[in-house]
């Protein structure tokens, strides 16, 4: 949401008159609210957009926001005006985040009315996603596969884990039909992963179960909500980032239960020889950097528009890391990286002005450290205690690296812009 335009006042409306439009502005603030909470902006950014929009409306309004509760008090405290809205966990849409700036900037420099936004919003929750579900199939399977290269995979692990992700993704798509599977849908997927790597390994030599079942879960690792909680305690939004925190360390829980039974039963029933490592050559990162950069555009259901500034972001960012790595190591590595990601995104929502989360959210979920917390449960089930902790404290060390670079690139270069 930009900065720069304002809404003229209503003071000299009749005060009918003026009631019924505060009262439109009202339910399009709250409409909105609950539409950029669900597709997934963070607590600190989706307070200051409210608050921004509802002083352009001629709103007097203090917001909070939790991961399940969005709360805005509107007028004076004596007033009681308070609506509090139950808010179901987010989902990452940018397609329609970015629509719903748009509107939200319409509607404050009033090209349209409250009323007309309201509707505008309606239809942007109903349509269908940019990214349709066959694509987003396939993308459990490709994203493995080229997070099998970054892990040291052979040609035979890429294989696996894509078909081991590409059976995550249609358990995906089963699952979210049935409200009660979906709640389960990690703790299965985690088991599904664990143990068809451990078949397939089983019957094709050269496959390693390990790589195979951290690729196949990437995209369930909740790396993404980790850094968006660290991201939030930085900024002080300490409801919404401790509520965040648990959520994904449970999540964490979830996923090493359901590998550990997947391991179990699979060693039980198949016979998995030890082979060695042979990682495919250094210039097969690149491919799979392409590779695992399109998936996010999918994941993350962005415009087909803005997939050249997404690669360009990732990329920005994946270099940064890597030069960060050399001269910081691999857990501080990473804030160079995060510092030159923030400073494109940045860029990006200054010359386009447009958020910078279209940009900013995929490439970071590359840099994003889950993988570590899913080593560290895993560790800590195996009761290989000292690994599991240190494993465990090296993910939050790199959280707080991707953080902090954010936060230095924004107080560099500002985005101008509150989304």
């Amino acid at each position: 949401m930009s900065k720069r335009r304002r809404s003229g006042p209503t003071d000299q409306l009749p005060i009918a008159e003026r009631e019924a439009v505060e009262r439109e502005r009202i339910r399009f603030v709250l409409a909105l609210g609950r539409a950029l909470h669900h597709y997934g902006t963070p607590a600190h950014r989706l307070e200051e957009a409210l608050g921004l929009l509802c002083q352009r409306l001629g709103l007097t309004a203090e917001v909070l926001s939790t991961p399940t509760f969005l709360t805005v008090r509107f007028g004076d405290p004596a007033d009681l005006r308070t609506s509090m809205l139950r808010v179901e966990p987010s989902q990452l849409d940018l397609a329609k985040l970015a629509k719903l700036d748009a509107l939200a900037d319409a509607v404050s420099d009033r090209e349209i009315d409250p009323a007309v936004g309201l509707a505008r919003i309606l239809a942007i929750e109903q349509a269908p996603p940019v990214w349709g579900k066959l694509p987003e199939a396939l993308t459990f399977a490709l994203t493995p596969a080229a997070v099998a290269v970054f892990f040291g995979g052979g040609l035979r692990d890429v294989g696996a884990a894509g078909a081991v992700g590409l059976l995550i993704g249609v358990l995906a798509l089963v699952t979210k039909a049935r409200a009660h599977a979906e709640r389960t849908f990690e703790l299965v997927g985690a088991f599904v992963a664990a143990f068809g790597a451990g078949a397939i390994a089983s019957v094709v030599p050269g496959v390693h179960p390990s790589i195979v079942t951290i690729a196949a879960l990437i995209a369930l690792l909740p790396g993404l909500t980790l850094t968006t909680a660290m991201t939030e305690l930085a900024t002080r939004n300490l409801v919404s980032g401790t509520a965040r925190l648990m959520a994904a360390l449970i999540v964490l829980l979830e996923l090493g239960l359901g590998v550990a039974l997947g391991e179990r039963l699979a060693g039980a029933l198949f016979e998995i020889a030890p082979v060695a490592q042979t990682p495919l050559p250094p210039w097969s990162v690149w491919l799979a950097f392409l590779a695992s950069a399109l998936g996010m555009v999918i994941v993350c259901q962005a415009e087909k528009r803005a997939i050249g500034w997404i690669l360009l972001a990732s990329f920005t960012g994946f270099v940064g890391a890597r030069q960060g790595t050399e001269l910081l190591g691999g857990q501080l590595g990473v804030l160079l990286g995060a510092f030159a990601l923030g400073i494109f995104a940045n860029v990006y929502a200054r010359v386009l002005d447009r958020p910078q989360q279209v940009v900013l959210v995929p490439s970071m979920i590359l840099l994003v450290p889950g993988s570590l917390g899913f080593r560290g449960i895993s560790s800590l089930l195996d009761r290989d205690t000292l690994t599991g902790i240190e494993t465990t404290f090296a993910m939050f060390v790199v959280a707080m690296a991707i953080v902090a670079g954010l936060l230095i690139a924004n107080a560099v270069l500002s985005p101008r812009r509150v989304m």
